[in-house]
């Protein structure tokens, strides 16, 4: 019997894909690709795709299905450390489908664009029996600059730009109709309808010189500490301390949830995930409070512990699993 890719989920599909991908300046499944244009240059581009059906909570506006399109595209850049230049997009519709809210849609694409700073160049259209929307972003940088996701090593401390948890307990709400207060609704509805890419903080990080890998968190805290273990099988993960805004917190006790599986497992969140020497830790966290941005150690690379990640709470140690978003599963 032929397997189908339920069967296998989108991460073996992309392991079977890796043959049949050309090199380039970044490794394979890192954020972004990147193609030489010179000796230093490299074009840096990275191409996201959002799917009506599967990736609009309810009452999702068009706008904000463009805009929220454009944001997974120009955060996997930011994770790189790459400015953008441009976008373009395409885009697939139900031939009934309102023109204003087509238009809507493309506004949000191109304003999302302008807002970090990359121009939006069009792209192409067709028809199918759903909202389907791909967004390439793409930009130049120095090849030294290019922060990979794979740097990692044993001593480094993990960081983090924000806080977790929000799209976890959003989608609790919008999916799964549990309550909230309107202070946590109006931080859930903010996080899961009109989410921010981290790109000044990934441009940061690339002038600050000193990661030793990066990576954005949209597959959900616990992908991304995977991801930075992935290859290194004597390296394993201590995390302890999960940034956890207070309403996740409250709302998590009040409908008998652990918050820190809100902030592990959810996805959808675009912060960047980051290591460092400790070395380094102090100047870059001086370095980036002087450019008004908070960054949050949240654990440390360690040896021989067999691709463990383990979450070190007051009461308990527990097994981070190596699970997140994961489309066709």
């Amino acid at each position: 019997m032929n397997r189908t890719i339920k069967d296998i989920g989108e991460r073996a599909l992309l392991k079977m894909f890796e043959g049949l991908i050309d090199a380039g300046d970044l490794p394979f499944n890192d954020d972004a690709v990147a193609f030489s244009l010179s000796e230093d240059l490299s074009l840096v581009i990275n191409i996201d795709t959002f799917v009506g059906k599967t990736d609009a909570p309810p009452s999702m506006s068009p706008y904000q299905m463009g805009a929220k399109t454009t944001t997974m595209a120009i955060s996997d850049l930011g994770a790189k450390g790459v400015q953008p230049l441009f976008t373009l997009a395409s885009g697939t519709f139900p031939s009934d489908f309102d023109v204003e809210k087509t238009v809507e849609i493309v506004k949000g694409i191109k304003e999302t664009s302008n807002n970090y700073g990359a121009k939006y160049l069009g792209g192409d259209t067709n028809e199918a029996d759903d909202i389907i929307l791909s967004v390439v972003s793409a930009g130049t940088a120095n090849k030294n600059n290019l922060i990979k996701r794979n740097g990692a090593q044993v001593g480094d401390i993990i960081l983090t730009t924000g806080y977790f948890g929000f799209t976890g307990a959003g989608f609790k709400v919008f999916l799964d109709q549990y309550k909230a207060k309107d202070l946590q609704l109006d931080k859930f509805k903010e996080a899961v309808y009109n989410p921010k890419a981290r790109l000044k903080e990934g441009l940061l990080l690339a002038k600050f010189g000193k990661i030793s890998s990066c990576i954005d968190s949209s597959d959900g805290l616990a992908w991304c500490l995977t991801e930075i273990l992935r290859g290194k099988e004597q390296y394993g993960i201590t995390i302890e301390n999960i940034p956890i805004d207070e309403t996740v917190i409250e709302f998590a006790k009040e409908n008998d949830l652990k918050a820190y599986e809100l902030a592990l497992y959810a996805g959808e969140e675009f912060e960047l995930v980051f290591t460092v020497n400790p070395q380094y830790l102090e100047n870059l966290t001086s370095f980036m409070r002087e450019n008004g941005v908070e960054i949050f150690p949240i654990g440390k690379v360690i040896k021989n512990s067999k691709d463990k990640i383990l979450l070190e709470t007051e009461s308990e140690i527990i097994e981070i699993q190596p699970k997140g978003w994961e489309h066709f599963k």
